[in-house]
């Protein structure tokens, strides 16, 4: 039985880190505003997604399919906002330019990133399902809901400073405004295409 709960930990360790790693709306958001803005600038951002994503995995375990099964009409209802949203995101990163001095350009607030997360359709499956994928019996239904949960907060959360980094990087080989657009473009247009697959 250990090395069953030993097995599932890891397994459930390698995707928290899989699904955290990857190109996502978060991510996109992150690095456009880590090149926009820097890393300071952007921490509310990341705190935002911390505690709006532990929220959603918390709720989610504690009742969210059983909800989403009583009132099916949530799920497409939360799904169209979502993409509708992360559109609008991914026109603003992809317009988006280098701030003027004493301009009021800004990446996302903490409570802007905290709710978003409660839209963002990729976070939403991922939360809804992974307890379903991972549920361990032997901690009991709490300790199995608050496994999942800190390990992604724990394992999978770190890397929105990777992708903040990157954007930081890249955003000092990007000094010249020309190519920061096309990067925030790029950016904008891969934000838009994951929000377009959600609909297919």
């Amino acid at each position: 039985m250990e090395n069953s709960l030993n097995e599932t930990l890891l397994a459930l360790a390698a995707y928290c880190v899989a699904t955290s790693v990857t190109p996502g709306p978060n991510n996109m958001i992150l690095a456009a505003s880590g090149a926009t803005f820097g890393v300071r600038r952007t921490v509310p951002n990341i705190l935002g997604i911390v505690a709006g994503f532990g929220s959603l995995l918390l709720l989610a375990g504690i009742g969210g399919e059983a909800l989403m099964r009583a009132v099916p009409i949530l799920e497409p209802i939360l799904k169209y906002a979502g993409v509708a949203y992360m559109l609008y995101l991914s026109w603003k990163i992809g317009t988006a330019g280098r701030p003027e001095a004493g301009s009021r350009a800004a990446p996302l607030t903490f409570l802007q990133a905290a709710a978003f997360q409660f839209i963002n359709p990729k976070g939403l499956a991922m939360a809804l399902s992974v307890h379903a994928i991972y549920r361990m019996p032997v901690l009991g239904e709490v300790g199995s809901i608050l496994t999942v949960t800190g390990m992604f907060l724990v394992v999978g959360m770190p890397w929105t400073l990777v992708w903040v980094l990157f954007g930081q990087a890249m955003g000092r080989w990007l000094r010249d405004d020309r190519r920061l657009r096309l990067f925030n473009g790029a950016l904008g247009l891969a934000t838009a295409a994951s929000a377009l697959l959600l609909l297919v």
